[in-house]
């Protein structure tokens, strides 16, 4: 697909330049997750204790993930999609890596190649989508 900048009437002007549709709720479930991690965390360690290392190591990424991608979408910053989706990918791939070495068998992961799909979907919204080209890089496709 090939992008052209947007002119600052359009940055003004165009809904896709603003926090909005699926990137919004992208945005709002990463800020959930981070409250939700919290909350638990103070008041029910012993549950999170009670997970496996490896699984608490996946649980303090992707609240990582999610905390720097909510800050770097406030911000606008323009590597947010490629960093957003390198995060997502390696958080899936590492569950996936932890699920073989622990040996946890098929169902877990059919699981984790529904959450790799997904992640790879997220990749591509966040690489072709209107909304984050334009809200991230500031770009529209060309006609």
């Amino acid at each position: 697909m090939q992008w052209r900048d947007m002119s600052p009437e359009e940055i003004a002007t165009r809904p896709e330049a603003r926090l909005g549709g699926s990137l919004l709720y992208v945005v709002i479930v990463a800020f959930v997750l981070c409250v939700v991690m919290l909350i638990g965390l103070s008041v029910a360690f012993d549950q999170f204790r009670a997970v496996a290392g490896r699984f608490q190591i996946a649980l303090v990424f992707v609240t990582a993930w999610s905390a720097a991608f909510v800050v770097m979408t406030a911000l606008r910053v323009r590597i947010t999609p490629t960093l957003a989706s390198i995060g997502i990918v390696a958080w899936v791939v590492y569950r996936i890596c932890v699920s073989v070495a622990g040996g946890y068998g098929w169902p877990l992961g059919i699981d984790l190649l529904a959450q790799l799909a997904m992640a790879l979907a997220f990749c591509g919204y966040m690489a072709a989508g209107v909304r984050p080209n334009a809200y991230y890089r500031r770009r529209l496709p060309t006609a």
